[in-house]
């Protein structure tokens, strides 16, 4: 009898360990198969649910409309800003997350309508409180972490809730490191002249 209640506990043990390794790798495969348009950044995919969870949570919500699979602003977009772990702690921390697909039909296309959002476009972040009411200027044409950052320090600031002092910190790191930098602006007729002859280029 000893021997028969050991061989059970043995049994559920495993079972409970081979659950959670599978929670495990489920997470992991997730993680690893998730488009690079997307960053590291656990979206949600549905406008209704988000809504829902929003009201729930009392969270704003975060919408990023990206092409899927997308041009190399897109790409560039998820890898860099939408992969910066401050950026991915502060999105899924303060906001509800939610990317809609600007190159799909149904639910995607259907929200995309509601909020007049162009198909096929690069990337655009709105932030919005549980009832849909703009909480900050729809951010558009930049695409630097800066502008991100400023885009949710402004919706927090208007939805009265704290701003966390590392956002902050961040903000004020990439500003220094903007102004310690110069732009050049070249003029070309053609993009592939330009990616030969500046690609040339040390």
């Amino acid at each position: 009898m000893r021997t028969l209640f050991l061989l059970l506990l043995i049994l559920t043990a495993f079972s409970v360990c081979a659950q959670d390794m599978g929670a495990l790798l489920a997470t992991i495969s997730m993680e690893e198969n998730q488009a690079e348009e997307l960053g590291k950044v656990q979206w949600l995919r549905d406008l209704d649910e988000a809504k829902t969870i929003a009201a729930k949570e009392d969270k704003p919500i975060f919408i990023f409309f990206q092409e899927v699979p997308g041009c190399h602003t897109c790409t560039n977009y998820g890898s860099q800003v939408m992969s910066h772990p401050l950026i991915v702690d502060a999105i899924e921390e303060l906001f509800v997350p939610l990317v809609i697909y600007n190159n799909k039909g149904g639910k995607d296309a259907a929200t995309l309508a509601l909020y007049e959002e162009p198909s096929w476009n690069n990337p655009v972040v709105r932030i919005v409180d549980k009832n849909e009411r703009a909480l900050a200027k729809r951010l558009a044409g930049d695409y630097s972490l800066e502008g991100l950052i400023n885009t949710m320090i402004a919706a927090l600031k208007r939805d009265k809730r704290a701003i966390p002092e590392y956002l902050r910190l961040l903000g004020q790191e990439w500003k220094a490191k903007a102004e310690n930098s110069e732009e050049a602006i070249f003029a070309m007729y053609c993009f592939w002249t330009g990616e030969t002859v500046l690609g040339a280029l040390e």
